[in-house]
């Protein structure tokens, strides 16, 4: 018979066990699983196709720092050629260089599908390379040609997929740790943004919105989703009367969030030990509880210029430093120098070598045959028709490649020039110079592509091809020039503002215009920060001369209008727009076309009948034409953004609106992630959630830009280069009569 004092212990060691199993099984992560389509990887929903001999063809997938990888499944479907000889011909995969796996290739049963599982110490957090490497073969002999069009292998890029399992980490509560937990490995990131004060003020505008822009430069091109969101402590929520939690109901969180706001505007939501902290501009992070996977970034100060100076400094921080929880900024010490532009900008009448423009030695062969230069010019840029770039080039390729080895030179997905490499011995040039056309750049961001195409001087079915000399280089102290250019543009122009962000932002900044904000509900405020982060990620750095406000204090030359409106609260500037909205509605609608011909001068009439075959006769001006219609129904469930001259007549208006309870940043979302907002042009432009969109021009258009007699002169003449001409032969005539006149009288002085 067990006695009580063993009977108790043995019941004491099963409720122990229970308790710390029960706290083993809280702290572990569930393990979660996300699988994509391989095309979700791609930049366009294609195949994947490898031909030749031997091919390969990589991608990358990206691993956020925030999970930890537990495993990985790649499904593959493919199809190969028919006439592949199956003894000879394979496909190998790999992930970051490690094997995972072969498949043989059979031209009977040539459609397969296999699964590899991938363990996690292939795996890193980052991106990570998927690589397919393929042997193809149509004979058993040597004597084949390497690049014959039977020779393939294709991916079905949307049947194949990774599958990835994974557990959430807990956030390291550093703040150095910010370029880890946002950043472009994220498959997309969502954010709630925090005040503690009821009324929402010019201020909180402000911060919202450099917190936004902030976030957004981190992602890159990852989409983000904002969320605005007021809250009172709620210190009474089970959870949350602990020692260091937050005093706000965490079950309204499901992302990330930053608290905004000077201290006594936050206090009540912040533990007592943070609230302390704030002794200046302040910034720090913690997790989230219960989710500690999530964060909340406490943005403040004691005084409202403090809290200015804490989210500027949040936009700022990009290095792996403050190694710390929290921080106190002492000061900001920004540059003075002039000019201060965006990374990568041109400034027209100046020469900059590639390196400057963060190219670098770039290796061109068989795997790498591309490499990119990036560069932005500026909104307003003005070009003539003979206005040239000069490219001075050095570069190098390698020997024995046949004649037909070009470098293929492209702009923003144009081809521009062919360098041919002839030389059988290889070459190395110094200022290979190239000239393109200015009117072949674009506003904004530019990208030359150098795209080699290189062939080996042996071919042939019976030669052993090496290609190990295919090789060609273009060096970083090559040199780009750009010419002296006027500043002009013609406003209003929507498709500007969709490259560039002009007007509303020039050269990152803001200063010359205003972000009026027609209401103040959460939905069009996280629409006005969402637009503004949008347009600053084009300068790809943050803008701190923003104006955001609620008055209608119009003081700057460019005005947006941000919000809802309906028949009772249509504010008085928006009575010059193109489209009226209120009680009654008007909208232009496409009607018929109007042509005009350009008349021929007399000269240009005589230059044809004697050089008829060189003359290049004008195109016809074509117009489009609107019927306006007044009618009762508004914007419904579609959303409107135009542009249109301001009241100064010397800057633009921009609305983006909705009407009634219609979401703006639904349809703000909308346009932005689906590829909608490439096609804005005009200067009207209507679209709904389902990707729908219609586009007008109306109304008058202004030149902005330079307006001294000098850019005047040049667009006149280059707009009617004829009279360019007859004034140069008439100031000939007249300079040739007053040296013949001086001739003349110098002749009756000297010999009279």
């Amino acid at each position: 018979m067990k006695s009580k004092f063993e009977n108790g212990s043995f019941y004491i060691f099963i409720l122990v066990f229970f308790l710390t199993s029960n706290v083993v099984i809280g702290q572990t992560e569930k393990t979660l699983i996300k699988s994509w389509p391989l095309s979700h990887f791609m930049t366009s929903n294609e195949q994947i196709v490898i031909r030749n001999a031997s091919g390969t063809y990589e991608l990358n997938f990206p691993v956020s720092d925030r999970i930890k990888p537990i495993s990985a499944v790649l499904d593959l479907t493919l199809t190969n050629s028919n006439v592949l000889k199956n003894n000879r011909s394979q496909v190998v995969i790999y992930v970051n260089d490690y094997l995972i796996g072969q498949i043989k290739l059979d031209p009977i049963n040539n459609t397969t599908k296999v699964i590899y599982q991938i363990a996690p110490e292939y795996i890193i957090q980052g991106y990570n390379k998927i690589t397919f490497k393929a042997a193809q073969h149509y004979t058993d002999s040597e004597c084949e040609d390497w690049s014959a069009p039977e020779l393939w292998t294709q991916f079905d890029a949307v049947k194949s997929s990774l599958t990835l399992n994974y557990q959430n980490l807990p956030i390291t509560e550093k703040l150095s740790k910010l370029n880890s937990l946002i950043n472009d490995r994220l498959e997309h990131y969502s954010l709630t943004i925090i005040r503690g004060d009821k009324a929402v003020s010019d201020d909180y505008l402000y911060w919202g919105s450099i917190i936004a822009q902030g976030v957004k430069l981190r992602l890159k091109y990852v989409p983000l989703k904002l969320e605005e969101s007021y809250m009172e402590s709620t210190v009474s929520v089970e959870g949350n009367t602990g020692i260091g939690q937050f005093k706000i109901d965490m079950d309204q969180l499901n992302n990330d969030a930053v608290i905004v706001g000077n201290k006594d505007q936050i206090k009540q939501l912040l533990p007592d030990h943070v609230a302390q902290a704030i002794e200046g501009p302040y910034l720090g992070l913690f997790q989230q509880h219960p989710n500690t996977h999530q964060f909340i970034l406490v943005i403040s100060g004691q005084t409202d210029d403090e809290v200015k100076s804490a989210v500027q400094s949040f936009a700022l921080l990009n290095a792996s430093f403050p190694d710390a929880q929290q921080t106190v900024i002492n000061a900001l010490n920004f540059p003075v120098a002039e000019p201060l532009l965006p990374d990568k900008s041109i400034i027209p009448g100046n020469t900059y070598t590639f390196s400057s423009l963060d190219f670098y030695n770039q290796f061109m062969d068989i795997q790498s045959s591309e490499a990119r230069l990036e560069f932005r010019l500026p909104a307003d840029l003005y070009s003539t028709e003979e206005t040239l770039v000069k490219l001075n080039l050095n570069l190098a390729y390698g020997a024995a490649m046949r004649k037909d080895s070009v470098i293929n030179i492209s702009l923003n997905n144009g081809f521009v020039h062919a360098i041919q490499l002839k030389e059988e011995s290889g070459a190395h040039y110094r200022n290979y110079q190239i000239s393109v056309p200015l009117r072949n750049f674009k506003p904004g961001l530019n990208t030359l592509t150098f795209k080699s195409v290189l062939t080996p001087s042996e071919y042939g079915e019976c030669a052993f091809v090496q290609r190990e000399n295919l090789l060609a280089n273009v060096y970083e102290d090559s040199t780009l020039s750009f010419p002296e250019t006027g500043r002009v543009a013609n406003l209003p122009d929507l498709k500007l503002l969709e490259r560039t962000g002009f007007p509303l932002l020039n050269n990152a900044s803001g200063d010359n215009t205003v972000f009026k904000m027609l209401d103040t509900s959460s939905d069009s405020i996280a629409s006005a920060w969402y637009l503004i982060a949008q347009l600053v990620s084009y300068q790809g750095t943050p803008v701190f001369d923003l104006n955001i406000t609620q008055s209608d204090n119009y003081d700057k030359k460019n005005i947006a209008l941000i919000g809802k409106i309906s028949a009772k609260n249509i504010p008085p500037i928006l009575d010059g727009a193109p489209v009226k909205l209120g009680k009654t509605n008007l909208f232009p609608y496409r009607f018929k076309e109007r042509q005009l011909a350009q008349n021929e001068s007399l000269i240009e009439r005589f230059e044809r009948v004697l050089f008829d075959n060189n003359m290049i006769n004008k195109p016809v001006a074509t117009e489009r034409e609107n019927v306006v219609i007044s009618q009762t129904a508004g914007l419904g469930n579609s959303f409107l953004m135009m542009s249109y001259l301001s009241q100064k007549r010397d800057g633009v208006v921009l609305a983006l609106l909705s009407e009634g309870s219609t979401e703006l940043y639904s349809g703000l979302t909308e346009l932005f992630s689906t590829g909608l907002w490439s096609q804005v042009q005009g200067n009207i432009f209507v679209w709904d959630k389902n990707g729908k969109f219609h586009w007008e021009r109306q109304g008058e258009s202004i030149m902005s830009g330079d307006d001294s007699l000098k850019m005047t002169w040049i667009m006149h003449f280059s707009k009617y280069p004829w009279q360019w001409l007859g004034l140069i032969f008439s100031i000939l005539l007249f300079t040739a009569w007053l040296i013949h006149k001086f001739l003349s009288r110098y002749k009756k002085a000297t010999h009279s």
